[in-house]
C-alpha cells in the first residue's frame, strides 16, 4: 500500500484540473446557447418589424439594451444585418435579399394561379375517450394529477395512465403541448 503513495498526490492534484476544465465547458456551452437564442429573437423582432434599434430590441426582446446592441452589431460585422444611422441612432434591418425571401411565397405556391387553401387539420389515428377528454379538459384548466383524481373520483395512477394515453394519441410529449394540440384540433375550449 506505502508504494503506491504517489497515487495520491495526482489524483489530488488532477481533480481540480478537472473541475476547473468541466466548468469552463458548461460555462461555453451555456453562453453559446444563449446567444444562439438572443440571436432567434433579435432575427425574429426584425422578421416582424423590419428595421429596430437597439432599445427597441430591448422592448421587443427579453434581451437587455446592452446585450441587444452587442448581438446587433456582430450581426451586422459578419454581414448578416445592414446598419445605418437615422436620428442619431444605429438602426438594424434584414438584408434586402433576406427580406424579399421571406416577403415572397415560395415558388411552387407563386407559379400556381389558384387561390391558397387553408390546410386541413390533422386528425386523430385513435379518437380520445370521453374519461380522457375529462381529464384533458382538467388538464387545460391547469389542475394537477391530484386535483384531476379528487374531481373525477379516480385514483392518481389512473389520471397518469389516462395523461399518458393522451400524449400517445395526440403525439406530444408535454401538457402544454396536448392542450394546444387539443385546440388545434377542437377537441377542447
Amino acid at each position: 500500500m506505502t508504494r503506491f503513495w504517489w497515487l495520491v498526490l495526482l489524483f489530488g492534484a488532477a481533480a481540480p484540473v478537472a473541475l476547473v476544465a468541466v466548468r469552463a465547458w458548461a460555462s461555453n456551452r451555456s453562453a453559446v446557447e444563449g446567444a444562439r437564442g438572443a440571436e432567434r429573437e433579435l432575427l425574429g423582432a426584425l422578421r416582424e418589424h423590419g428595421e429596430l434599434t437597439p432599445t427597441a430590441a430591448a422592448m421587443l426582446t427579453p434581451l437587455t439594451v446592452t446585450e441587444a446592441a452587442k448581438n446587433l452589431g456582430r450581426l451586422a460585422r459578419e454581414g448578416h444585418l445592414d446598419a445605418g444611422f437615422r436620428d442619431g441612432s444605429v438602426v438594424y434591418a434584414l438584408r434586402e435579399r433576406d427580406r424579399l425571401t421571406l416577403s415572397e411565397p415560395p415558388a411552387e405556391i407563386a407559379d400556381r394561379n389558384e387561390p391558397l387553401r387553408p390546410t386541413p387539420a390533422r386528425t386523430l389515428g385513435e379518437p380520445l375517450s370521453g374519461q380522457e377528454l375529462a381529464v384533458l379538459e382538467l388538464l387545460a384548466d391547469g389542475c394537477t394529477n391530484r386535483e384531476i383524481a379528487q374531481r373525477l373520483f379516480i385514483a392518481q395512477g389512473t389520471v397518469k395512465a389516462h395523461v399518458a394515453s393522451v400524449y400517445r394519441k395526440l403525439e406530444v410529449h408535454s401538457r402544454a403541448e396536448a392542450v394546444s394540440r387539443a385546440k388545434d384540433l377542437d377537441l377542447i375550449g
